[in-house]
């Protein structure tokens, strides 16, 4: 009577103990914009590298654009998001396509890199700079992005332009103006530099290439009146880098890795200690992360951070407030 006991006992606590460590492993959703944009590259990477680093399984889910992910994660539809400083700024305090619908529960999980974007041209066409620009086709309103166009409207600041002063063709997303320029209903178009479709774009027009921004102070002023956390940087050629064969000053701006208040603390450090641990594995997946850096992921952005990366940054020496 007592083996039997003791037995059932046993196999309690391994079903038990089973239990426990099939609900330690999840499930999470990382929301990006459509295939062949860097933010749907970046959740693939993550998605493939940290899946096998930590257990988590996460699954990339791309929508139109990125300020379509920030309801969902901020209502726990989906767990993490990836977008520019600004675009998840206006979501968090209820500002520019955002206004009267704070979005308070986005936590910010990570700085990823300095996300480098710039105007593009065919190889023949005649423009050698930014300000060469005046009166060519541009895609402009963006439906669908609106903060694309926000980008765009200050990337012209920077050569003291206005959409006024160009032939705006009216587009929905990133990726439609990249299918626009394709098609030869523009003359110029925007993308951010390593991004896939810029391969696809550069195969089917015989050659494209960016186009250098001004980096002298007041040029940045202009630029960071209309959007304040851009800045310029000049970027170097890269095997991953199509369109740009020589070192050329580019609009950049901090891209972020963030997730909803509803994500278990411990979820977010294990997720936060797998991509610093797996830096180098990310790189190999997607080569634009292998410009992450520790030491900057947790900038102050004037938006909370979630206390799961808190608490990672803080045990490791990352935290500086």
């Amino acid at each position: 009577m007592i083996m039997t006991t003791t037995r059932k006992l046993l196999i309690t606590l391994s079903a038990m103990m089973a239990m426990s460590g099939a609900v330690q492993a999840q499930s999470f959703g990382i929301g990006t914009a459509g295939g062949g944009s860097s933010t749907y590259s970046i959740g693939a990477a993550i998605a493939n590298v940290i899946s096998k680093a930590t257990g988590d399984q996460y699954l990339v889910q791309p929508y139109g654009g990125t300020g379509r992910v920030m309801p969902l994660v901020n209502s726990g539809r989906t767990d993490f998001g990836l977008a520019n400083i600004l675009e998840v700024s206006n979501a968090f305090h209820g500002k520019g396509d955002f206004a009267g619908h704070s979005h308070e529960n986005l936590r910010v999980v990570a700085v990823l890199y300095p996300f480098d974007v710039g105007l593009f041209v065919r190889d023949d066409a005649p423009f050698q700079s930014i300000n060469d620009i005046k009166g060519a086709r541009i895609s402009s309103g963006y439906s669908g992005q609106r903060i694309i166009g926000e980008l765009i409207d200050a990337a012209l600041a920077n050569a003291d332009l206005s959409m006024d002063d160009m032939d705006a063709v009216p587009t929905t997303n990133l990726l439609s103006n990249a299918d626009d320029f394709t098609a030869g209903r523009t003359d110029i178009g925007f993308f951010a530099l390593g991004s896939g479709k810029l391969n696809e774009v550069d195969a089917s027009v015989g050659g494209i290439r960016f186009i250098p921004f001004n980096i002298d102070a007041q040029a940045q002023v202009r630029m960071q009146e209309l959007m304040p956390q851009t800045y310029v940087r000049v970027v170097r050629p890269g095997d991953n880098l199509t369109g740009l064969d020589q070192p050329m000053p580019m609009m950049a701006y901090d891209y972020i890795l963030y997730a909803g208040k509803h994500v278990s603390d411990e979820a977010v450090r294990r997720l936060v200690h797998g991509i610093v641990e797996n830096r180098q594995a990310l790189a190999e997946n997607y080569a634009n992360l292998g410009r992450l850096d520790p030491k900057k992921m947790a900038k102050n952005l004037g938006i909370p951070y979630h206390p799961g990366a808190i608490r990672y940054y803080k045990e490791n020496g990352l935290w500086s407030r």
